[in-house]
């Protein structure tokens, strides 16, 4: 984002200032009753104070010039920190205590500048929490001061209109436990021979399957250790997320808890270097591998929403028709198991609950 240098400005009166403006009222009558040029004095220099007080706050403000710099991307409910500059243009006159806040909440501080030299930039860091996944728009920033006299406030606001895709939490999860699950018989059962294959070693936690402890392993390390099962020799998997839209109770926490198994299993397999794809309704990320991969079904994740019965269902009918020959394993994460292949998809597929959803 260009260095922006406010395109509105506000102005209000602080608690402070309504009161020095009650005592002017005071001060006037006084002084138009009684006729004492003391009173008429006092009165100017009360006026005069109140008048310098929003002259010198808004020319605080003059020549600050705001940059944020946000990222791309933040896993819900997890800090996002946006990095502010504010750089003062002038030559000769420091701004001097200026706080930043957001136009929602002007009253709040979220971040403080004490002196900005002229000519020299603050970095400061904002932080936002984001309870929901979804596409964002950083509300507009918005500068305020106060100074010197603490009567009058001036606001400037700055836009930028910066959009921030809220990603589904994600958890790792055990895949070897995947095959429990019901439904989820979506990798062969553990063989003993030569055609077993093991993606990775770890420690061992409880429920694991006492069979795959690596026994001369744990033995020698001193640490109980267990195999982890991969997909056989198929090392690619397409994830379908059911978006069909459903009129039970709680559907939008059970679609929610979907696509975060859907990221969780997405990014578990991709860490594993198993090819991932991803049919989320109309909108398809191609089989692939790597923190890119990664990025892009998260993307898509973010943006998924609900859609009618009619559409969404043929779409996943014609997707998983075409993948039958291909050499990857389907499965389908959808937030009402029991309606798969009844009304949602082709029911040969296996499909996962979420609420079955097994974590590392």
């Amino acid at each position: 984002m260009a260095e922006a240098f406010g395109d509105r400005r506000r102005s209000r009166p602080k608690r402070s200032g309504g009161v020095m403006a009650i005592i002017l009222l005071l001060l006037l009558f006084s002084a138009w009753n009684t006729g004492e040029n003391l009173l008429y004095i006092v009165l100017g220099g009360v006026a005069s104070l109140l008048f310098l007080s929003a002259v010198l706050a808004g020319f605080n403000l003059r020549g600050l010039s705001l940059h944020r710099e946000a990222p791309h991307a933040v896993f819900r409910g997890d800090p996002l920190l946006s990095r502010i500059t504010l750089k003062n243009h002038k030559r000769w006159l420091p701004s001097i205590s200026v706080r930043v806040g957001e136009e929602p909440r002007p009253a709040e501080t979220l971040a403080y500048a004490l002196k900005i030299a002229p000519g020299k930039s603050v970095l400061l860091d904002m932080e936002h929490v984001f309870e929901r996944r979804g596409v964002y728009t950083l509300p507009a920033c918005l500068l305020a001061s106060s100074f010197p006299f603490g009567f009058h406030e001036r606001r400037r606001v700055y836009r930028d209109a910066q959009e921030v895709l809220v990603y589904p939490r994600v958890s790792a999860v055990r895949i070897a436990a995947l095959e429990q699950l019901p439904g989820g018989r979506m990798m062969p059962r553990h063989r003993t021979g030569d055609g077993d294959e093991y993606v990775s070693l770890r420690e061992y936690l409880p429920g694991d399957d006492l069979r795959l402890i690596a026994w001369r392993i744990s033995a020698r390390i001193g640490v109980w250790m267990v195999r982890e099962l991969g997909f056989g020799n198929v090392r690619s998997v397409i994830i379908f997320l059911d978006t069909v839209r459903d009129t039970g109770m709680n559907f939008e926490e059970r679609f929610e808890d979907a696509v975060e198994l859907a990221a969780s299993l997405g990014v578990t397999l991709l860490s594993r270097q198993y090819s991932v794809g991803l049919h989320a309704g109309a909108v398809t990320v191609p089989l692939g591998r790597g923190s890119a991969q990664e990025r892009k079904m998260l993307d898509l994740l973010a943006r998924v929403e609900p859609e009618d019965r009619d559409g969404a269902a043929a779409l996943i009918e014609q997707e998983a028709r075409k993948l039958k020959s291909e050499p990857v394993r389907l499965v389908c994460i959808s937030a009402d198991p029991e309606k798969w292949g009844q009304e949602s998809g082709p029911a040969d597929i296996p499909v996962l609950d979420p609420g079955g959803l097994v974590h590392a």
